[in-house]
């Protein structure tokens, strides 16, 4: 097959990691030829240098989500492309593309605003944020209906979701995975303080979104049982900047956090933790959850459908905009080693329902390939 891979509007989170992968496995299928557009942060991650002479790399110095409403053009570059590489199927890692090929187009979705609606989130935006996402939302679904011939997604909840948002039943399911650093490990210095006696530390590895709800840590803290307070340490990931912004002095005690930190660190700063923690409110798949499974690290997270979905029996969860109700299941989870046990040994079995990078890159070539042969047939 000759295929275009576009990550021109992948620009941030998990879906970055998720094209870099694919990117990089796709090295391992000669029969095909693959062109690949590179978004602004992908161009970065990646050097053509690395790949043998079945990839042709193009930059792109642009999102096409800033050109909708722009007079410059946001698709004549897909189309000059398209018709100088004649590819027989165009796949977008993460949509919409704005561009509609002539080429059969599978596209991925990896937006849970406009599909998790049920959400706490949005009882807790004023009006006016909630009408900007509805807006939005409406202006996003009449570009992914009319530019894919089909979506892939990384949860069967989220395939059932999408599927009554755009009233189709091309949706595919791919299951994210571990990235691998997580399979060989890189050894790096320590970077959390020595741990004080009967510490538990829970990692948060996450920028700052205000869906990820960290803003409810504080509460959290100060809904601790007092036999915890001196014990509890929530490991943050943040800019210094947004940390210092986002939280009060007065509870630092109770954080610690080490900044931004490379995906080649994070199975060592799991080593360092006890348990994941994380309160988001919205989620297509988060990947942290797959790497505390694979760190044998215990779950506590947000008691919504897109966690059921991948942790199942791994995960305590919790009700995310409840700090007390949160605070009784952090204490659960400290003073029962028991639990801590359960939910490792479930979350070894848990993993067995993720695929490996490689056959990830597999399944999404296997879904280029039966698109192909639907548009011959």
């Amino acid at each position: 097959m000759r295929i275009i891979i576009n990550t021109a509007s992948t620009y941030k989170g998990g879906g970055v990691q998720v094209a870099r992968s694919f990117i990089e496995e796709s090295r391992n299928f000669i029969d095909h030829d693959f062109c690949v557009i590179l978004g602004r942060l992908l161009s970065n991650l990646i050097n053509p240098n690395d790949y043998p002479d079945n990839f042709t790399f193009f930059p792109l110095g642009y999102r096409p989500a800033t050109r909708v409403l722009s007079f410059k053009s946001r698709d004549d570059f897909f189309r000059e492309l398209e018709k100088d590489f004649n590819p027989d199927v165009v796949f977008t890692t993460s949509g919409p593309a704005y561009w509609r090929p002539n080429a059969p187009h599978l596209v991925g979705y990896n937006l849970p605003h406009y599909i998790y609606k049920d959400s706490p989130f949005f009882s807790q935006i004023p009006l006016q944020k909630q009408l900007k996402w509805y807006f939005k939302g409406r202006v996003l679904k009449y570009f992914f209906k009319k530019e894919a011939d089909a979506y892939v997604v990384q949860t069967d909840d989220v395939n059932r979701r999408l599927q009554q948002w755009l009233d189709t039943d091309k949706v595919y399911t791919v299951s994210n995975t571990v990235s691998r650093h997580y399979n060989q490990p890189k050894k790096i210095a320590n970077k959390l303080p020595k741990k004080n006696k009967d510490e538990f530390r829970f990692l948060i590895l996450s920028s700052w979104h205000a869906h990820k709800n960290l803003d409810i840590i504080p509460d959290v803290i100060k809904s601790l049982p007092k036999r915890l307070k001196q014990k509890v340490r929530f490991v943050l990931t943040l800019s210094e900047d947004t940390y210092w912004n986002k939280f009060p002095i007065g509870i630092s005690d109770a954080i610690i956090n080490i900044g931004p930190v490379k995906p080649d660190e994070g199975p060592a700063l799991y080593k360092e933790c006890d348990a994941l923690f994380l309160p988001t409110l919205l989620e297509c798949f988060s990947a942290t959850y797959a790497e505390a499974m694979k760190m044998n690290k215990p779950i506590i997270t947000s008691d919504l459908g897109f966690a059921h979905t991948v942790c199942g029996d791994a995960a305590i969860y919790f009700n995310p905009i409840n700090p007390k109700d949160i605070a009784s299941k952090i204490t659960q989870l400290i003073e029962q080693p028991t639990l801590q046990e359960k939910l490792i040994k479930e979350g070894m079995e848990q993993q067995e329902n993720f695929v490996t990078a490689k056959e990830r890159a597999e399944q999404y070539l296997k879904i280029c390939k039966n698109l192909v042969d639907a548009e011959k047939n």
